[in-house]
């Protein structure tokens, strides 16, 4: 039991150190663009534009990164919070779902992003950090991008038999999870892909522990990928509850 213990955490400080070589690699490339960047920009004014916009577009890499370290630090320290409120699921679906139409459109991918929603007339209400779980899809919609060189990528919303939980799926036609990869896909420093840290599928699987749901993925019989997770539905009788009360 000790050896194994020991292997462990011989495995734990192989990976630790790993991730931050990737980290640091990640973080150079970016600030060094940016150093290099914004050093032209008094050589070349007519070029500023197009400066600019390399320099906005390395500090939002940087960005990003910096805050899934954040985020990761926060749920290793257990001091991940979530500010919850009641929200039809649908609603922050088609809205994710029309921003990523028009980064897809500004990216010429010969990608078709679909929503299919199901029981358009009636809302599914979730007590969720909204700002959580639009990170959550971001994280996995922009993974089906990287993955994905053309085709479509399906965003779908159906409730579970029970009816206690609706599932959201993401379905693409890209390149399938690596199978050296796909034990550990949700775990810290997981990552086949030659960008990227690999931690936005562990900061998306504590976020939707954390609100009592699960997440999965598979690979699809033709091609691509499918990533699922559950979030508990609230019920209506507690709306008709807090109404009353007001």
């Amino acid at each position: 039991n000790e050896r194994m213990l020991n292997e462990q955490l011989k495995l734990h400080d192989k990976m630790q150190k790993e991730f931050i070589n990737i980290a640091s690699h990640e973080m150079k490339t970016p600030t060094q663009a940016i150093l290099g960047m914004s050093g032209l920009l008094q050589y070349y004014p007519e070029k500023k534009d197009e400066l600019i916009e390399i320099i906005r577009r390395n500090a939002k890499r940087l960005q990003a990164l910096t805050s899934d370290i954040l985020d990761v630090t926060r749920i290793e320290s257990q001091t991940l919070q979530l500010e919850k409120e009641r929200f039809n699921i649908y609603d922050l679906l088609a809205d994710v779902t029309k921003d990523y139409t028009e980064r897809i459109k500004s990216d010429n991918k010969n990608i078709e992003l679909l929503y299919e929603q199901q029981n358009i007339n009636r809302p599914i209400l979730v007590e969720a950090d909204k700002g959580r779980i639009n990170q959550v899809l971001s994280n996995l919609l922009n993974n089906a991008l990287k993955f994905t060189d053309e085709g479509h990528i399906v965003v779908d919303a159906y409730e579970d038999n029970n009816k206690k939980d609706i599932i959201v799926s993401i379905i693409d036609t890209g390149s399938g999870i690596n199978k050296d990869i796909f034990t550990k896909l949700f775990s810290k420093f997981a990552t086949k892909s030659s960008q990227g840290t690999g931690l936005g599928l562990f900061i998306s699987k504590s976020i939707i522990e954390a609100h009592g749901g699960k997440i999965w993925a598979k690979n699809n019989k033709d091609r691509g990928s499918t990533f699922m997770f559950t979030l508990p539905i609230t019920n209506w009788d507690s709306v008709r509850d807090d109404s009353n009360q007001k």
